[in-house]
């Protein structure tokens, strides 16, 4: 779209210019005629001297209107001499010159990193991160820019993944081993007697407990009144249920107290003989190992895991869809405050500082040269990609009004030159 202001302004500056080459015409003309119709007039030496200088103008001023016109239109149209049109003609060279001047004046590496190391991109980061408005301001972006991405993310790769990933480690687990190294740690130096203590001490204060003995005593009514429903309409039921779970507490805690006073207890013993076992089965049974391999088989080709992992994702994206879309979200919250956090140590600490300089210096510097390619290729492809006429048309839009300028002095000059040179002709004549 033309700008309409430069295009005024170029309008403008094309009859300035016209305006002074024909003020160099009609003033030549008039000499002429006036030399013609009257000689004795005509041969004053100051009118030669306008006529001079007119001429002189006149023809500067035609040679820059050539010039000029030349680098925009063919001249005449319909059969240009050569030489002419010179925008147009070389759109492809102009596009290619411009794409490598941008390339290699802008984007040159040595010019990226001098820009980063004088511009100290970290401190003003700093300085603008360490406002809390700025730092919410960038965080409500952040985070909805993750609220469109979450939207446009599709499912079925991630659960894929989560499920290729869940399987590929789980089909590399040995089970055998595992349990086995966990049961030899669990059972080192008495471990898991120590943890049985706890067991059997918890075990014993529960039962020591009213509810306890309680639930005890209502599980022996229920099973009178469903076993002995006779005897337990004659019987006092109620009594004997009460009698009956104070035996059982009593009767548990003592075993539970021998097993705690006991290091040999047989059940201590039986239990260590059990474990012992289980290890070794572990460890030297092919028969126990392939077992755990089939469960460890089966859970991975389960419809209960898949579901389990489609579950997971389903619901880490509705907690991130709800807190994404809540204006006091933990992410907006937490994010807005660590960006603060992070202005304000960019700003105090100056190695810190220097080292995000470095690195991003380093970044430019690697990246300068794709990114020069790219925009050097943008450039001349968009360039050479528009019409040859809007290419001339918008050149000389943005830097005719100049050219109109060169056509005026090139007038002027002209005429000051005319006039010098009628001087040195009367010199010589003087002289002579």
């Amino acid at each position: 779209m033309m700008d309409v202001n430069k295009a005024k302004q170029l309008s403008r500056a094309k009859r300035q210019a016209t305006a002074c080459l024909l003020v160099a015409a009609c003033v030549f003309i008039a000499i002429t005629v006036t030399q013609t119709l009257l000689p004795d007039v005509g041969g004053q030496w100051w009118l030669q001297l306008i006529k001079m200088i007119s001429e002189a103008a006149l023809v500067g001023g035609l040679a820059d209107w050539f010039a000029v016109s030349a680098l925009f239109r063919p001249i005449p149209s319909s059969h240009p001499i050569p030489h002419t049109n010179i925008v147009a003609n070389n759109q492809t060279v102009i596009a290619q010159n411009l794409a490598e001047f941008v390339k290699d004046k802008f984007f040159h590496k040595d010019a990226i990193e001098s820009l980063v190391s004088g511009s100290h991109p970290a401190k003003a980061v700093g300085n603008w991160l360490q406002h809390s408005a700025n730092a919410e301001r960038l965080a409500k972006y952040i985070n909805d820019s993750l609220a469109g991405l979450l939207h446009v993310i599709d499912d079925k790769p991630i659960k894929a993944a989560l499920h290729k990933g869940v399987h590929n480690a789980l089909s590399h687990i040995e089970l055998a081993s595992i349990v086995a190294g966990s049961m030899k740690v669990l059972t080192k130096d008495g471990r898991h007697q120590r943890l049985l203590n706890k067991v059997i001490n918890k075990l014993s204060e529960s039962l020591q407990q009213e509810p306890t003995q309680q639930f005890i005593a209502d599980k022996l009514t229920d099973w009178l009144k469903t076993e002995h429903r006779r005897l337990e309409k004659i019987l006092p039921s109620g009594w004997l249920s009460e009698q009956g779970a104070s035996i059982a507490v009593s009767a548990l805690s003592h075993i539970l107290a021998d097993i705690n006073r006991d290091p040999n207890h047989p059940i201590r013993v039986e239990l260590n003989t059990q474990l012992d076992k289980l290890i070794g089965d572990l460890e030297h049974n092919e028969d126990a190992k392939q077992k755990l391999n089939d469960f460890r088989d089966r859970l991975i080709h389960s419809d209960t895991l898949a579901q389990y992992l489609n579950g997971i994702v389903a619901d880490i994206k509705l907690w991130l869809a709800n807190d994404i879309a809540s204006e006091n979200g933990h992410i907006r919250v937490r994010l807005g405050r660590w960006l603060q956090t992070m202005g304000e140590k960019l700003t105090q600490d100056t190695q810190l500082q220097q080292a995000v300089d470095h690195h991003i210096g380093v970044a430019a510097r690697y990246a300068a040269p794709e990114m020069a390619a790219f925009l050097a290729g943008h450039i001349r492809k968009t360039i050479e990609s528009w019409d040859a006429a809007q290419l001339s048309q918008q050149i000389e839009l943005n830097i005719g009004k100049d050219l109109q300028k060169v056509r005026i002095n090139g007038t002027i000059v002209g005429g000051l030159i005319g006039g010098l040179l009628f001087g040195i002709e009367q010199l010589i004549h003087f002289l002579a």
